[in-house]
């Protein structure tokens, strides 16, 4: 392991560490400004003075572009993967002759090559133990780390065309379910690997949305993974996970209430005070910025009126409010834009 290349310390703009800040907001203390996390995907790489593959290929220059977007903007959690890309890869990887960009499952007989990958041994893997664990010394009593697991299906996604997938869900269901096993497995193992270093876990399903699926499919091929796997995370680590959903979600927000959620991130087409009003009654919720027109197009008053927005409609939410974009920023989106929505947070989002 490379040495730690800094330690953080409380932004500057800031009265208090993220750490502070959310232990007060979540036990009713006075603090600075509300929970913020805009979802900066590779803005990350540009702050970092790295490319997107530069940043996936070093576990340093993962934890060197984190440190340095928080050093920047002061958001209220550091994050990195494996990701679903980095743990279909080591599922694809176990697949012999597989030629490069073709399917891993171009038909199910191929599931007898794959078991769950073992996150303690896996060579891809373990450049993300290793960030996860430099970037916990780095940053762990300034700031939370989470560590992202993707989502089951998503991963599945990466191992079989999306469109052979979902039309498997309804006549080849039982092989769903042994891919899907197998991937949840994996991400156990990934949640057991990680737990060493003190950092929670997140997770990001966005072939999930039930637009694409339907709440019934929903039900049969989301819920029971991710009920299991948020109910392990928070047993192996001891913090609820953050979960991530694309699109209109209403029709699933019965099975989003039994997970173990630090937060359910929403869709910027999600209705935020109908969350806030009805969701929020009983998990953390957090949004919902537009990533496009606000962040990646908008100025720096459409910045501030979406961001002065989201805080009005989701603060009334019992179970708490956190501030986020309403999915990862595009590639291209200027960094300036996530100071002005910082800047927007601090003003806008001080304890009334």
């Amino acid at each position: 392991r490379q040495g730690v290349i800094m330690r953080l310390e409380k932004h500057n703009a800031d009265e208090m560490t993220p750490l502070e800040r959310i232990y007060a907001y979540e036990h009713g203390l006075s603090y600075d400004r509300i929970p913020s996390v805009p979802f900066i995907g590779n803005v990350r790489c540009k702050v970092g003075g790295m490319t997107p593959e530069e940043y996936w290929d070093s576990a340093e220059n993962m934890v060197k572009a984190e440190l340095m977007s928080y050093q920047r903007f002061g958001f209220d959690r550091l994050g990195i993967g494996p990701n679903t890309r980095g743990i279909s890869d080591a599922l694809a990887a176990q697949v012999p002759d597989k030629k490069q960009g073709s399917l891993v499952l171009d038909d199910y007989s191929k599931l007898e090559y794959l078991e769950p990958v073992n996150a303690r041994n896996d060579l891809v893997i373990q450049r993300f133990l290793q960030a996860a664990e430099m970037l916990q010394e780095s940053a762990g009593e300034i700031v939370p780390v989470e560590i992202s697991i993707g989502g089951p299906l998503t991963i599945a996604s990466f191992l079989r065309e999306i469109e052979l997938l979902l039309r498997d869900c309804r006549r080849n269901g039982d092989k769903v379910q042994k891919l899907l096993r197998i991937i949840v497995d994996s991400q156990k193992s990934c949640i057991d690997a990680f737990a060493q270093y003190g950092v929670g876990i997140a997770m990001a399903d966005p072939v999930a949305n039930p637009a694409l699926i339907g709440p019934k499919l929903y039900e049969k091929f989301v819920f029971p993974y991710t009920k299991e796997l948020t109910d392990y995370a928070l047993e192996r680590t001891g913090k609820k996970v953050s979960l991530h959903m694309c699109g209109a979600t209403y029709s699933i927000w019965k099975y989003i209430e039994q997970y173990q959620l630090n937060e359910i991130s929403l869709d910027n087409i999600v209705d935020l005070d109908r969350a806030a009003r009805e969701l929020g009654k009983k998990v953390p919720i957090a949004g919902n910025v537009d990533p496009v027109q606000s962040m990646l197009n908008g100025t720096k008053e459409e910045i501030f009126a979406d961001v002065q927005k989201c805080i009005e409609l989701g603060s009334s939410a019992e179970k708490g409010f956190h501030l986020t974009t309403g999915c990862d920023i595009p590639d291209g989106t200027s960094p300036e834009k996530v100071d002005w929505f910082m800047e927007a947070a601090r003003l806008y989002g001080k304890k009334r």
